[in-house]
């Protein structure tokens, strides 16, 4: 097996800056119906639930083909799959902003956008966790983690801006044309510059006798249990985020469009805090990923609680409750992503992990954009709060049986 490396610090740098660009432009872009809800919803151009379904079609169709992400790019070469992602995702936006008013061309447009963009995130976190120079891969995917949030947080800023909630999308496509631009330049100059080694591919061995392969990996590991907190995880983080608005005007007569959108702002600033808390708390004094995520579910149960007074409390309360929540979620994140996926690149299976754990992440996120916002139009925001307590709950306990099962694993495997 084949592995192309860099053994440049600086280049090193300038990769990581450019697919930190790249990845947090496209994370902004698939967000542009979440950001743009309540202001689709205020003009009643579409509904919750519609425009929830646009969303919804994307990360269905996203979350499947990850798997085939992941797989394709831990085989053939990362970058082409981002380039392809940018320039598809570029004409996927521009797209909506000239059909806009047809909701089936548009929800159609939307779920190609998702097809194209299937090996972004495998790729970005292949070559971040392969590709740079030792000493800046591991800050590497810290750095890399910020895109996401940084994306949602530009996409909502957007959206605030802009004239037009359509205007939202073309900013989107001419952007992305750009940075994919810059992406094919930048790593015609890298590509020139990378060392490529021979190395040998592990062969994974479990105690079991007989057992082999990814599927005893995927057991052993604990990684099944991970899937699923992933899953929940990301209900809430970018859940949380993009139905923030939404909640906060409907539910406060004083709150305007713009107004829930800006204080929208203040939650997505911390999500993009907690990677760093993540960090600073992680290998310091917690060294096991799992229960570092079993920490931080367990942390967001009193805050989700807060969330049940919707309506009754002052709306800075909720918003800070809000806020905090997808700090921790966030923070989690931070493990679910990336941490925990590089464990796996010593038997040449750390793209597929990560292209399996955004696959859940992914549907997390189709199940807030349906399910969340029928309970919210059909129970209201306070009965859409008991459902989220109990998704914390149960995600703490999740992690917490998963702990000593992931403790058992790296120990076995000698991983660090």
């Amino acid at each position: 097996m084949k592995t192309r490396y860099l053994d440049n610090v600086k280049i090193s740098i300038f990769l990581l800056v450019n697919l930190v660009l790249s990845y947090a432009f496209i994370c902004m872009t698939k967000n542009c119906f979440s950001a743009a809800m309540v202001f689709i919803v205020d003009e009643g151009h579409m509904t919750k639930l519609e425009t929830g379904t646009i969303s919804a079609v994307f990360y269905a169709v996203y979350a499947i083909l990850q798997i085939c992400g992941g797989v394709v790019t831990d085989k053939w070469r990362p970058e082409i799959f981002i380039t392809i992602g940018l320039f598809g995702a570029g004409i996927a936006n521009t797209l909506v902003y000239f059909f806009n008013t047809n909701y089936v061309a548009v929800l159609i447009i939307w779920a190609l956008n998702a097809a194209v963009q299937f090996g972004v995130w495998p790729a970005t976190f292949k070559l971040v966790s392969t590709m740079l120079e030792d000493s800046i891969s591991s800050i590497g995917m810290l750095i890399v983690t910020f895109s996401n949030p940084l994306g949602v947080m530009a996409g909502y800023a957007v959206a605030a801006l802009v004239p037009t909630w359509q205007t939202n999308f073309l900013v989107s496509g001419i952007g992305l044309f750009i940075i994919g631009a810059i992406f094919v330049i930048s790593f015609g100059f890298i590509g020139k510059r990378l060392t490529v080694k021979e190395t040998v591919r592990v062969e994974y061995k479990s105690e079991a006798k007989g057992e082999r392969g990814f599927l005893s990996l995927l057991l052993s590991s604990g990684l099944v249990f991970i899937l699923f907190f992933t899953l929940v995880r990301t209900m809430f983080d970018i859940g949380l985020k993009s139905l923030a608005p939404s909640m906060i005007k409907e539910s406060y007569e004083n709150v305007d469009p713009v107004l829930a959108t800006v204080l929208s702002i203040i939650v997505l600033v911390c999500g993009v805090l907690g990677p760093i808390f993540s960090q600073l708390v992680y290998p310091r004094l917690i060294k096991n990923e799992v229960l570092a995520c079993a920490v931080f579910f367990g942390a967001g149960i009193p805050v989700t609680a807060v969330l049940l007074f919707i309506g009754q409390i002052n709306y800075w309360f909720i918003v800070a409750a809000l806020a905090t929540v997808v700090f921790l979620m966030s923070a989690t994140g931070l493990f679910t992503t990336s941490f925990i996926a590089t464990k796996f690149n010593k038997w040449g299976k750390g793209a597929t992990v990560a292209g399996l754990l955004n696959c859940l992440a992914s549907l997390g996120i189709v199940l807030t954009n349906v399910v969340f916002t029928a309970l919210a139009e059909n129970i209201g925001w306070r009965g859409t709060a008991v459902i989220w307590l109990i998704l914390m709950i149960s995600a703490a306990l999740l992690a917490v049986f998963a702990t000593p099962v992931w403790r058992k694993f790296k120990k076995n495997n000698n991983l660090i």
